[in-house]
């Protein structure tokens, strides 16, 4: 499964807001749609990424006038992959550099297609493994403190 490539994983469409959008804007679209990560970008080329950490640390329960431009706020030129790399790289990375979200670009055009999240690797495993994960205890240390069954 780690040297599978990201292209194998169903990953959906990224949300994208426009640079210079109101951070008012850019948390109703996240709101509306039910994202974790907004794309921002400025003629389709990846400016930024806005995820809920950057709401907030950034944001919340501070003195931010909303209707500043998202680009004050967001981690720009954030780090991508291209589609053509392993699962096990985007892994790799998310762990090493503490990453939830890495959008994906194509490697010829730059331009950003979809976005690797964590909870993707989620439904993989639970996709691609069932019979172990459905199995497991509620907390993987837990014993039982009689035998199931008959």
């Amino acid at each position: 499964m780690l040297a599978d490539k990201i292209l194998t994983l169903k990953l959906p469409t990224p949300l994208f807001v426009a640079s210079g959008s109101s951070v008012r804007q850019v948390i109703e679209t996240v709101q509306r749609q039910q994202a974790g990560a907004v794309l921002v970008v400025e003629d389709k080329r990846l400016v930024g990424i806005m995820t809920e950490r950057d709401v907030l640390m950034k944001i919340v329960a501070r003195d931010v006038d909303y209707d500043q431009p998202v680009d004050l706020f967001m981690t720009p030129n954030p780090r991508t992959l291209t589609p053509d790399r392993t699962i096990g790289e985007a892994i790799s990375l998310m762990h090493k550099e503490g990453f939830r979200n890495i959008p994906i670009v194509d490697a010829k055009t730059g331009e950003a297609i979809s976005l690797f999240r964590i909870r993707d690797v989620i439904y993989h495993l639970a996709e691609s493994f069932p019979e172990h994960l459905l199995n497991l205890p509620p907390e993987p240390n837990q014993k039982m403190k009689t035998a199931e069954g008959a």
